[in-house]
């Protein structure tokens, strides 16, 4: 660990060099990195200074001068309390050398640190709470005890030798690394993860210090500032000396401080980073139905420290449980059926599938028409909780939107079903996604003379309830316009004209040799044919060694057909180009929609406006 940073402070010294006329200041940097008390005064001397100086941050030019990169460097390589000094924009060149001159005799370099200071870790004093791992996560770490331990920067700072000799020494020298990892200006660690999961292995515990905001941290591999590693080095330099190994667990013990017990919700989220999809989802799904403010103030944690968890759960899962959480105890509280019964969960389990054009309408249309008001919150309940899968997220948008008008005359006069409505419109808009969970308030525009009496006359004691009335108000009184949307042009129907579609098919072949640009030019050429041109295209592809969706995709996203069965089936290709070449362009069409069983005329098989305007709707 010692070598990779001397490199890597060699080659931030060459390249700044390099950058900035071999400044002087950088040289001072990597001398103060070694502990040089001397830098301290010289780097001061440039406090005053206004002289320009570039630096660059990644690919960002910075234009400053030699005040702020010296006042920078001062705060990145010394840790005084801010009793003793604060360096900022107002200090000069002067103030800070009479404050070294002062402190001369008590500054030091703290090897724990890679820093100076004047009051040492352990004659400091932090906040801190510990609270027991919990069984899935102890479980996790010790399962990684001899990797985690066999870490290049674990032997290189000799903490796998204390662990080996029972010295507690290792867990100040863990900590100690963490803060010398600290993020300086364009230098980046990542493997504080690592060091907060050795801290928690050698411990059995979870501990929380204050971050620069004040506020306990339990994520500290996820802080960003070095406030809350610094006082986890203030933590174990008072405390490392009272920890004890425990052989039993293999663990340091220190039965002078008090361990705090993990709670049920807690253990739960620990789960939602498992890599075992069975287990995370359940312990989401439990913890929907738990106390709302713990699991709305882990969420919140869990959230602002950016803590993965597994995929299968929602897009922002931690977003979703703090609304769905909120969900389920009001409808216990209200005695509403969020769950739903086994055929209703067979069902959505059905949506989740792969189903044919046909079949998902003829399922989506059923549950439209047996869907109630008391069992509709079921059925969102169980949308959000599998949202990740996109054919029940996009049939569920299909169903909530035609089962609600459906039944919004028997809801906005019903005052439970109509104050459930509204806390959803709520709690499904902060979800931060797109969809229909948007578009709850929508339906109130333009509303009756008697719905508007029914918001007017319903009184809640709930504050989300309570705004989401005050929002719905001024909704009722926007008028419903039927408006052209604007067209907007792209590359993607912008019509190239092709005239002859076999000879630039055949230019395409004879000049792309790279695989993935012959995919994307044949690709685009597909997405310019006209309707006239399928049957050429269509044959022209079919010997092409690309991959099958980009050869036939064109027939689904530029022509409509959706629903004619997998096109990559040499008899569904047959049946099209036959019933292609044979019919119409509007035959084919009226054929193929009518055997997804979509029912678009009248009794004497010609168009119906009325049922066409109502599927595009």
């Amino acid at each position: 660990m010692k070598t990779n940073r001397i490199i890597i402070l060699l080659l931030v010294l060459v390249s700044s060099n390099l950058i900035s006329q071999n400044h002087r200041l950088y040289f001072l940097d990597w001398q103060l990195r070694n502990g040089d008390l001397n830098a301290l005064f010289e780097v001061g001397e440039y406090f005053d200074s206004k002289t320009e100086l570039t630096e660059y941050l990644g690919y960002h030019i910075i234009n400053t001068n030699e005040s702020n990169v010296a006042k920078r460097l001062i705060r990145e390589n010394s840790m005084f309390l801010d009793s003793e000094i604060i360096i900022d924009s107002t200090i000069t060149s002067k103030s800070f050398k009479y404050f070294l001159s002062k402190n001369k005799k008590n500054i030091m370099f703290s090897n724990l640190a890679d820093a100076f200071l004047i009051t040492p870790f352990d004659k400091r004093k932090t906040d801190f709470e510990i609270i027991e791992l919990t069984k899935f996560k102890w479980n996790s770490l010790n399962t990684k005890r001899k990797e985690l331990l066999n870490l290049d920067w674990v032997k290189e700072n000799t903490i796998d030798s204390l662990v080996n000799s029972r010295n507690p020494m290792a867990l100040l020298k863990t900590a100690s690394v963490l803060l010398k990892n600290r993020n300086r200006f364009d230098e980046y660690d990542d493997n504080e993860e690592e060091i907060i999961n050795l801290i928690q292995l050698l411990t059995k515990t979870q501990i929380a210090v204050p971050n620069e905001s004040g506020e306990l941290s339990y994520h500290l591999d996820k802080e960003f500032y070095e406030h809350a590693k610094i006082n986890l080095v203030i933590f174990f330099a008072n405390n490392y000396k009272k920890y004890n190994w425990d052989e039993s667990i293999n663990v340091f013990r220190n039965d002078e401080l008090k361990i705090k017990v993990v709670d049920k919700e807690k253990t739960l989220f620990e789960m939602l980073s498992s890599e075992n999809d069975s287990i995370a989802q359940n312990a989401f799904i439990s913890l929907t139905k738990l106390d709302t403010q713990r699991v709305g103030d882990l969420s919140d944690q869990y959230r602002k420290a950016d803590v993965s968890e597994n995929y299968i759960l929602p897009t922002f899962s931690f977003r979703f449980l703090k609304q769905l959480v909120y969900l389920t105890n009001y409808c216990k509280e209200k005695s509403i059926d969020f769950e739903g019964d086994e055929y209703l969960k067979s069902q959505i389990q059905l949506l989740k599938t792969k189903l044919t054009f046909n079949e998902r309408r003829i399922l989506e249309d059923k549950l439209i028409n047996t869907l109630t008001l008391d069992n509709i919150t079921a059925f969102e309940y169980w949308s959000l909780i599998y949202e990740k899968s996109w054919s029940l997220t996009y049939s569920a948008g299909r169903i909530l939107d035609k089962f609600y008008s459906k039944n919004w005359k028997q809801l906005t006069t019903n005052p439970t079903h109509l104050e459930t409505y509204l806390l959803k419109s709520k709690l499904f808009d902060d979800l931060g996604i797109i969809g229909f969970c948007n578009n709850y308030l929508v339906k109130f525009k333009g509303s009756s003379q008697q719905i508007i009496a029914s918001i007017q006359n319903l009184s809640s004691t709930n504050l989300k309830v309570q705004g989401q009335i005050e929002k719905v108000k001024e909704t009722t009184q926007i008028p419903i316009k039927l408006k052209v949307e604007e067209k907007k042009t792209w590359y993607g129907n912008t019509s190239e004209d092709i005239k002859d579609f076999g000879a630039s098919f055949s230019e395409i072949i004879q000049k792309q040799k790279d695989s993935t640009e012959l995919e994307d030019k044949i690709s685009f050429l597909l997405s310019q044919i006209k309707y006239s041109q399928i049957g050429e295209a269509l044959n022209s592809v079919e010997d092409l060694s690309i991959e099958d969706d980009i050869k036939y995709s064109f027939l689904e996203s530029d022509f409509g057909f959706s629903y004619i069965g997998k096109i990559e089936e040499m008899k569904n290709r047959k049946e099209f180009i036959k019933n292609y070449q044979k019919l119409s362009e509007l035959e084919l069409y009226k054929y193929y929609i009518g055997q997804a069983g979509i029912d678009f005329t009248n009794s004497s098989k010609q168009l119906d406006f009325d049922k066409i305007y109502d599927i595009l709707k």
